[in-house]
Order: C-alpha cells, then sequence, then structure tokens
C-alpha cells in the first residue's frame, strides 16, 4: 500500500527529522472508544518484552529501528548521540546519560522508546547528524514478532505501506493487528495515528490511496480486476445476434455522479467503477454536479458538468449523438457485472414449488456465472438489440441483483422496465424528462415503448449495485418522509394512466410497471 510518500533516499534526514523546540511536545490523538489505550509522549514509556527483544536483536546486526517525530528510522549502532538528564526524579535518563553511541545507550539499559522519548522531548541530539535511512517497506515476514499469521486479504486502505498487516493466532476470535517497522504490534487505527503523528482517515489519504488504485487498474480493496473471457460470454448469443456484434469503440460510456467525491464511500464506489471501466480498455466521462466538480477532477476523472439528475443523463445522450456513437449510462456504484448462463427448465422448476425452484436455482448460481466486463456486457446488449425483429433502441439488466432470479426469468423481455444503472441507448430522440426528479428510469422507458414498441431487457444480465443507502447521488434526492418519490409516483401515473400501482410488499413509495395495462 502506498498511502504516505517515502521520503527521498536523498533527502537529507536532517530535514526529514527536525528535534523540536526544547518542551515542546506532540500530544497523542485521544480515542472516544472505551478503555482503548492511546500512547502518550508526556510519559516515558515502560520497559516491555518487544523492546527488550528490539535491543537483542539490534546489538547483533548493528542497527536499530527508531521512531522520530512519527517517522521510523533505521539508525546504525554507532550513530554518535548526546543527552540531557530529564531533570525529573520521577523520569530520569540518568542509567545512560552518559553513552556516546545508540550502542552504548542500549548497553547501559537503555530501551529504543527512551531514545525516541528523550529525541522528542528535546534532550537527545545525533552527532554530528543523524545518519540513517527511512523505513519504507514492511517488517519482513521472518521478522513477525510470534503468534501472528499473514492476513487473509489485503490490509486496511488507511495502514501506512511501511506497517504490516497480520493476524493473532493465539486469540480465539479473529484479531487483526498492525505490525510497526520496529517489531512493536497495535490493534487499533488511532493507536497507528498516535505512533505516527498523522490522522490516516482524512480525504487527502482517501484521495490518494484512490488514486493508486485506479492507476493500477485494482479496485478499492487492492484486488486487480478479473473478466471471463468475452468469448465464452458472446458464445450465449445466436448466430445472427453475434452478426450485429458491434466495434469496441462503438460506445460513449457515461457515469452519472453527484456529491460522492468527497467521502469515503463515495470515492470507494468511485474507485470500483473507474477501474472496472479501464480494465476493458474505457475511460468513461463523468456527469457530475457543479459544486463537486473539483473533487473529481482531484481523483483524475474525467469529469464535466451535467447539472441533476435528468439534466446529467440528457447531457451524455447528446455528447454521444454528437459523437456517433451509442450512449451507455452507468451509475456510479457498480462493483459488478455478471451474466447468468444455465439451461434450467424454469417451467418445470416452477411446477415443483417455490422453494424448491429456488433451492435448485441457488445451487446452480456459482457454476453458471460469467463475470463480465461493461464493455463486453454493452456490446452484448446492443447484439441484441440490432438482431431483434422490433429493433429496440434502449436495453438493460434485470433490475435485481438476485442471479437465481435471473436463472429462472426468459432470457429477454421486451416491455419490462429498464433500470438506470447500467442502460445502452442507440439512436433514439428519446430524452429523460426533467420534470422527474426521481424514478427518471421509469418514465424513459415508457417513452421508448411508446415510440419504439419494446425494449430488450436480458434477464439474465445482472450488476452489483447499492440502492438508497449510499450517501450523494439520487439519495441526496430523497427525503426521509418518502414525500418526493410520492410526488414523482403521481406524475408517473398520471402520465401513463394503469402502467403503475404501489408495490404490495415495499410500500407506497415503490412500483410496479406493467406496460400492457396501459390505458388508452
Amino acid at each position: 500500500m502506498v498511502l504516505r510518500r517515502p521520503a527521498s533516499k536523498t533527502k537529507a534526514l536532517t530535514k526529514l527529522v527536525k528535534s523540536p523546540a526544547k518542551g515542546k511536545t506532540a500530544t497523542a490523538k485521544k480515542s472516544g472508544k472505551r478503555g482503548l489505550w492511546i500512547p502518550d509522549e508526556n510519559t516515558r514509556p515502560g520497559t516491555s518484552a518487544w523492546q527488550r527483544k528490539a535491543v537483542e536483536v539490534a546489538l547483533k546486526r548493528g542497527h536499530v529501528v527508531l521512531v522520530l517525530q512519527g517517522k521510523f528510522i533505521r539508525v546504525p549502532l554507532s550513530q554518535g548521540l548526546s543527552l540531557k538528564r530529564s531533570g525529573s526524579e520521577l523520569d530520569s535518563n540518568h542509567r545512560y546519560v552518559e553513552a556516546q553511541t545508540v550502542r552504548d545507550s542500549f548497553k547501559l539499559g537503555a530501551m529504543p522508546s527512551d531514545l525516541d522519548y528523550d529525541f522528542n522531548k528535546g534532550l537527545l541530539k545525533f552527532l554530528p547528524s543523524l545518519k540513517g535511512t527511512p523505513v519504507d517497506t514492511p517488517l519482513p515476514r521472518s521478522e513477525w514478532p510470534p503468534g501472528i499469521r499473514p492476513c487473509d486479504g489485503h490490509a486496511p486502505w488507511w495502514l501506512p505501506t511501511n506497517w504490516a498487516h497480520g493476524v493473532k493466532t493465539t486469540c480465539k476470535t479473529y484479531l487483526p493487528v498492525f505490525i510497526a517497522p520496529n517489531t512493536r504490534t497495535v490493534y487499533h487505527q488511532p493507536v497507528v495515528e498516535a505512533i505516527v503523528h498523522e490522522e490516516l482517515g482524512g480525504t487527502g489519504r482517501i484521495v490518494e490511496w484512490a488514486l493508486k488504485q485506479m492507476s493500477e487498474v485494482k479496485d478499492w480493496s487492492g484486488e486487480p480486476i478479473k473478466f471471463d473471457s468475452d468469448t465464452k460470454f458472446f458464445a450465449c448469443l445466436s448466430a445472427k445476434e453475434r452478426s450485429h456484434l458491434p466495434a469496441v469503440d462503438a460506445f460513449h460510456f457515461g457515469v452519472i455522479s453527484a456529491r460522492r467525491a468527497n467521502e469515503l464511500s463515495g470515492i470507494r464506489g468511485l474507485v470500483n467503477v473507474q477501474s472496472r471501466l479501464l480494465a476493458c480498455g474505457i475511460r468513461p466521462t463523468w456527469y457530475v454536479d457543479q459544486a463537486s466538480l473539483k473533487d473529481y477532477q482531484k481523483l483524475g476523472l474525467d469529469a464535466v458538468v451535467g447539472g441533476k439528475l435528468c439534466p446529467s443523463r440528457n447531457k451524455a445522450l447528446r455528447d454521444a449523438a454528437k459523437l456517433g456513437k451509442v450512449c451507455v449510462q452507468v451509475s456510479d456504484d457498480i462493483t459488478g457485472w455478471e451474466f447468468m448462463d444455465s439451461k434450467l427448465d424454469a417451467a418445470a422448476l416452477r411446477a415443483k414449488g417455490a422453494k424448491s425452484m429456488l433451492r435448485v436455482a441457488n445451487a446452480a448460481v456459482n457454476s453458471s456465472r460469467i463475470v463480465v466486463s461493461p464493455l463486453a456486457a454493452a456490446r452484448f446488449l446492443l447484439a441484441k438489440m440490432r438482431a431483434a425483429e422490433a429493433r429496440p433502441r434502449l436495453g438493460g439488466v434485470l433490475p435485481t441483483g438476485n442471479a437465481a432470479m435471473a436463472l429462472l426469468a426468459q432470457m429477454t423481455t421486451p416491455d419490462g422496465f429498464i433500470l438506470g444503472d447500467f442502460f445502452v441507448h442507440d439512436a433514439s430522440p428519446i430524452r429523460f424528462d426533467e420534470s422527474i426528479t426521481l424514478k427518471e428510469d421509469y418514465d424513459f422507458t415508457c417513452s421508448h415503448l411508446q415510440r419504439h414498441g419494446s425494449v430488450m431487457r436480458c434477464n439474465r444480465l445482472c450488476i452489483k449495485v447499492a440502492h438508497e443507502t449510499n450517501p450523494g447521488g439520487a439519495v441526496d434526492a430523497r427525503d426521509a418522509a418518502g414525500e418526493k418519490e410520492r410526488r414523482n409516483i403521481e406524475i408517473l401515473m398520471k402520465k401513463w394512466p394503469g402502467v403503475f400501482k404501489s408495490h404490495s410488499t415495499r410500500g407506497d413509495t415503490q412500483v410496479k410497471m406493467k406496460w400492457k395495462h396501459l390505458k388508452h
């Protein structure tokens, strides 16, 4: 992990680590967690087993890792030093005040934390200057303290690059542990922050981590983006449909977003979407609100002002038309695209009852799943659209992430709701009604059905997406009482009489759509 840029090896260490003015000390951050101990730099640390071990190892190797003003520095034991008495009987460093080198101080009973403390208090000076190197990499596994194994998965995004991450083997429960370059072990972010003198959860660090992941085409957790082969996926098309597969450069990808580039959960979502698009060769345009434009640009995204939700959607449609390309619109919180390829006989399974049907479908999910790229998903949809006799101009995915339901559904639906989170729009004059602020995708679907007679919803294509809970975007357009959603539902019901009714199980802020019930 690269969360803090390592200091240049050529930079003088006297600039990297400055002696604090006499009498001034850093104040440790206090945690609100009950019972959580935070290091206090106004109190000399006591002797501990890990420090005694560190001294033993240092005397054999000829160097030690000290923590000076929050920086981990590898210092040779031959390093000269000058030490003043602390002047306090309760905080005495008299045991090693006569030491002339770091080695002398250890032989006289000092611990590494004693040198850290005295330096930070202005009592210790390195002579003639500090000759050491910054520690930029984590402690090798062979040097970890006993009772710790490597952790499954990646370390937390906030953990500095030179810290290691493991799991205690002596604890009955799963207990992650953070291992400092000097072998010290701690268990909580506030403790790490107190040691390194840095707030690790700030926006700057979040942005730095995000930029690194996107530059390496990884998701937020640091995992490389992987897709199954397009050949396997496109084999699920008919020969006629494969003949309509478009070129990879036939699309204009637009990500619709707002107010999500300045906090953790939002940036996490942006990274997951952008990296998946980059992994298949797409650099999308992000359509965002004016107030957030600079925040998106700081993340290295190609962001333009789109305005509110429907104006942003319409701008993306216009931009695609100007470029002579098919418009693909993507939500800013998608974490995956999947196609469910199965030969299950849904009709036969339904005859066995709901429980049996779902049991069989759930068992078939893993063997049926094809992980696809957003570009492959768009090409697949457009091939189906252009091969269909009705020639729909709007295509989309199953409006639920339930893979078992995808296996039990028919391959395509010609008059179903097209979810706004991911859709393909092929050379149609239809635009979003900007008087509608929520559920705009329902209205957009109906407009396409009215104009073109059909849509193309592929029920075997699923997306993983966060709905209604993540900050920003359409979530900010909702209100806790649901009044805005009810107002938009009223517009839909008046505009498309008979098509919409309140959802029977999800309340009056959700609707069901049946186009065949349209009252003329």
